[in-house]
């Protein structure tokens, strides 16, 4: 399946999605408002982070490891999902504990109040649930069962529309926070038994795995937990800065818009991580690799030039369906963070390189400094250009971003062999 075919069953996936969040965005929106967004991005980001270490955060490692020896050493692709489970039953546990035992001090900390500490029970009795099924979606995408893939994140994004809407109608912000975890915890029963009646997998439980397994798989957990924590992080602390300098509400505005972003470039994203990431691990001839690149190029611009553009003539129709005339003022911020967004896809392209040759240290750093590099100019760009400042900041550091890489990968992307 080439990226064409993964793109177009991404966008029937991402639809779906879309149309899911139409409804959810709206309901939230008149029932909890802009300050109540910023507070659920804040949740989203605490839950990205916990979920994300609830599994080890080797997934992508999984992925790549279980494309790799697919056809070539079958022994060898169970043994890493032996290895992946064991790790993350593991540490979900352990994440859990912490989470039910400080769920009073982490509401006080996230939320200014312990009301929210059943929460964080929910989250941590559930955790586990949560990490098996990131890595049951791990392998089928290490499969390439992209059809599978796509058709539990379908089933994803119906249960995440039922669960949100009638919880965030009866309970309001609370209803709408225990929604995302209830949803990510129930798909777990739905992934396993479609991967054992589809694929050719055995789950087995080996007693003793080489210690080179463990390794391998950490060093993707090293990146991934970095990737997260770093973006996380930034939000977090963005959202805090808005909100002191500004208001929760105006920290909402963002919100919103960083929202409406992350649906429709999950077109794109989605492709990435399913073909591209098992796509560029297996490959090894450096001409290959620069011909999937350019490939992926003459797709993703396009559809992220014509998209950006059509959303930014349509904002006020946009902000109209999908939130309510209390967030018009966020139309002001559409140009600079659809433009960002463009840097944004064009740079992640070549980013996913970094993951799929495993190469740690460049990519920790590269992180690190970019997460800092958009947290500075937030600070600064606010300072001159107020709420419009975050979004210049955006497009400022992605487009600084996509030069970095397109200097550091020059020998795939522009020499021929």
């Amino acid at each position: 399946m080439n990226f064409l075919k993964t793109s177009l069953l991404s966008a029937i996936s991402t639809f779906i999605k879309l149309a899911s969040n139409l409804v959810i965005n709206k309901v939230i929106a008149i029932y909890i408002g802009p300050a109540g967004i910023a507070l659920i991005g804040q949740f989203q980001n605490f839950l990205t982070v916990v979920t994300t270490l609830g599994n080890g955060a080797i997934n992508a490692g999984v992925t790549k490891y279980v494309a790799e020896y697919n056809e070539k050493d079958s022994q060898k692709r169970d043994a890493y999902i032996s290895v992946a489970i064991k790790i993350t039953l593991l540490v979900s546990i352990i994440i859990g504990l912490v989470l039910i035992i400080g769920s009073h001090f982490i509401s006080e900390k996230m939320f200014q109040t312990e009301q929210y500490h059943v929460l964080f029970k929910v989250l941590g009795g559930t955790l586990w649930l949560i990490g098996l099924n990131t890595i049951i979606l791990s392998i089928i995408n290490g499969l390439k069962e992209i059809r599978l893939f796509i058709t539990v994140n379908i089933t994803g994004s119906i249960l995440s529309l039922v669960f949100t809407t009638i919880l965030t109608v009866k309970y309001n912000l609370w209803g709408a926070l225990l929604a995302m975890i209830v949803v990510q915890a129930l798909l777990l029963f739905i992934s396993l038994p479609a991967a054992v009646k589809k694929l050719n997998i055995q789950f087995k439980w080996q007693k003793n795995s080489s210690s080179e397994y463990y390794k391998t798989l950490l060093a993707f957990s090293i990146m991934s937990i970095v990737s997260v924590i770093c973006v996380s992080a930034t939000q977090i602390a963005i959202r805090n800065h808005l909100t002191e300098g500004f208001s929760l509400k105006e920290a909402g505005y963002w919100q919103s818009v960083w929202m409406i972003s992350t649906m429709y470039l999950m077109v794109i994203t989605t492709a990435l991580s399913t073909y591209y990431l098992p796509r560029l691990s297996e490959l090894t001839d450096k001409a290959e690799i620069r011909k999937e690149i350019l490939s992926g190029y003459k797709i993703i611009i396009p559809f992220v030039l014509v998209t950006a553009f059509a959303i930014y003539l349509l904002r006020d129709f946009i902000v109209a369906i999908l939130f309510t005339k209390d967030f018009y003022p966020m139309r002001e911020l559409f140009f600079y963070q659809l433009l960002g967004d463009f840097f944004k896809m064009c740079s992640w392209t070549l980013a996913y390189l970094m993951i799929a040759k495993s190469m740690t240290k460049t990519f920790i750093i590269t992180e690190v400094i970019f997460s800092l590099l958009f947290y500075l100019l937030t600070l600064f760009l606010t300072m001159c250009n107020g709420l419009q400042g975050v979004v210049q900041a955006y497009a400022l550091n992605y487009f600084v971003y996509l030069i970095v890489m397109l200097i550091l990968f020059r020998r795939f992307v522009f020499l021929k062999h």
